[in-house]
């Protein structure tokens, strides 16, 4: 199997849109409209991981401000889980934040998606806090600081 990796500053080709976009939604359920928000913000990155040239992963993520990138969306296909793909697009996204210049990446999960909390524990990240979100959800808030 070829795992191949992408790489984009704004928004990908319209079929890697599309394939993140339903992947997304088979992983998390919800209407899966990333793009638009993603649209609106500054400091994009997207990182596709491809299998035969289909999206197996996906890592979204922008700038908050000049220090802070957030860690936005991400996931790994289930039929191609426990290959590495999760930390690999990690730590392309971690190396190309340090050449940015940024200092912390943050994220949030939520305690049902244990397999991405345990990668964030064990890479480094840091738990701040718990908050609700607009449906009263419980989500766990996460940084790391990107050392040089």
């Amino acid at each position: 199997m070829n795992i191949s990796y992408q790489k984009f500053i704004a928004e990908p080709p319209k079929h890697i849109t599309e394939e993140i976009t339903t992947l997304h939604q088979q992983i998390f359920g919800g209407p899966g409209h990333w793009l638009e928000k993603l649209n609106s913000q500054e400091h994009v990155l997207i990182y596709a991981a491809l299998v035969d040239d289909q999206v197996a992963g996906y890592k979204i993520g922008y700038g908050l401000d000049d220090q802070t990138f957030y860690s936005w969306l991400g996931g790994v296909h289930p039929d191609f889980r426990k290959l590495g793909i999760a930390s690999d697009l990690m730590r392309r996204q971690h190396a190309d934040l340090k050449d940015l210049g940024y200092e912390i990446v943050r994220t949030k999960t939520m305690n049902k998606w244990r397999g991405m909390l345990l990668l964030n524990i064990q890479t480094g990240f840091d738990v701040l806090k718990t908050e609700a979100d607009q449906r009263g959800q419980l989500k766990i808030v996460l940084e790391k600081k990107l050392l040089s």
